[in-house]
């Protein structure tokens, strides 16, 4: 026995130096994070280099479109985090069209007092994704500043296929957008919204801030929108955010938008003629000054069982106490309704 017992421990020992000579020849680099072996990971840094592999910090990228690229070429089957390091990324667009069934989220780096900021400088769109597969797109976005652009996320489904084209699963949590509207922007027509759905469903806004969302006129203003749900985009849930100098109607909803949350929000010095608005667009003569002229294949229809509640309203762009809601269009436009276009409960109207 004891023969025995001297012979195991023979062998454990030799096994502990074979891994020890084998860990003391690894450089620092050669170590994998645990992190990353169920992660994939892209660096990015305002200071980075797009021809750089993004696979590690020192080897970080500068832009999101390289982000994309890296991804399209990689195809990673696992779920992506893009660590973004603090600083200023200085007119970035990116059109966004990579999925692979797991979570893709945005992120910082690490979670210090500043937040990395995409500044605009007056371009159109921030993230644009392409997403008409029918399926969950699975985006993340995550405590980043977006400032002076057009429109922040532009999340596209294909509004004249409902079964087939379009995305959702989507989140944005604690982003901060700042400064967007054609007002914030050099010749650009006016703006829709900070953030723009067509076709997109199942998604969560949580906890942001859309701080001075503005068009240069009051006429452009009733156009625009913090956040825009249409053609379809149902299911969505709008929690906890603030909302602030915003000159058009804060909420949006369009075209069988239906079973849409709107909670527990704070709206100051915020919408034109309602914290809420319902609309479809209606064929009219063309000499009406309130058509702007329908373009969707066979229609458009009302919205059903949305609900605005527990919402504190202070107040529109003038400072004057506008609706709570606003509900356009003849109800029974498409046929007799089955269920109420809105529910409301709980809202403090200042």
């Amino acid at each position: 026995m004891m023969r025995q017992k001297k012979q195991l421990n023979r062998i454990v020992g030799i096994w502990i130096m074979v891994i020890l000579t084998f860990l003391s020849g690894c450089k620092d680099e050669d170590v994998v994070p645990i992190e990353s072996v169920d992660k994939f990971i892209i660096y990015m840094r305002s200071t980075g280099d797009d021809s750089n592999s993004g696979l590690s910090f020192q080897d970080a990228v500068k832009s999101l479109d390289r982000v994309h690229e890296i991804l399209l070429n990689e195809n990673p089957v696992r779920d992506i985090e893009i660590h973004i390091n603090q600083g200023t990324y200085f007119g970035q667009e990116v059109e966004w069209s990579f999925s692979n069934g797991h979570s893709i989220t945005f992120t910082p780096i690490d979670f210090t007092s500043d937040r990395p900021v995409f500044d605009g400088q007056g371009k159109e769109t921030w993230f644009k994704l392409r997403g008409e597969q029918g399926e969950n797109t699975n985006l993340n976005f995550r405590y980043l500043k977006v400032r002076n652009y057009k429109l922040g996320i532009f999340l596209r489904g294909n509004r004249n296929d409902l079964v087939n084209g379009w995305n959702g699963n989507n989140s944005i949590y604690g982003m901060y957008f700042e400064n967007i509207g054609n007002k914030f922007t050099i010749n650009q027509n006016y703006a829709f919204a900070v953030i723009d759905l067509v076709n997109s469903r199942d998604n969560k806004i949580e906890n942001n801030h859309f701080v001075n969302v503005e068009n240069n006129t009051p006429e452009e203003c009733s156009h625009l929108h913090a956040v825009y749900l249409a053609h379809y985009s149902s299911n969505n849930q709008i929690l906890r955010n603030k909302f602030e100098n915003i000159c058009g109607d804060p909420i949006r909803v369009r075209d069988e938008s239906n079973d849409n949350r709107i909670l527990d929000n704070n709206f100051k010095k915020t919408g034109d003629r309602a914290f809420f608005s319902e609309w479809f667009c209606r064929p009219r003569p063309t000499d009406d000054p309130d058509n702007p002229r329908c373009t969707k294949p066979g229609g458009e229809c009302p919205s059903v069982r949305n609900e605005f509640r527990n919402n504190y309203c202070d107040k529109n762009y003038n400072q004057e106490r506008p609706n709570l809601f606003l509900l356009h269009g003849d109800e029974n436009h498409c046929g007799q309704l089955q269920s109420p276009r809105l529910s409301t409960s709980g809202n403090v109207n200042n």
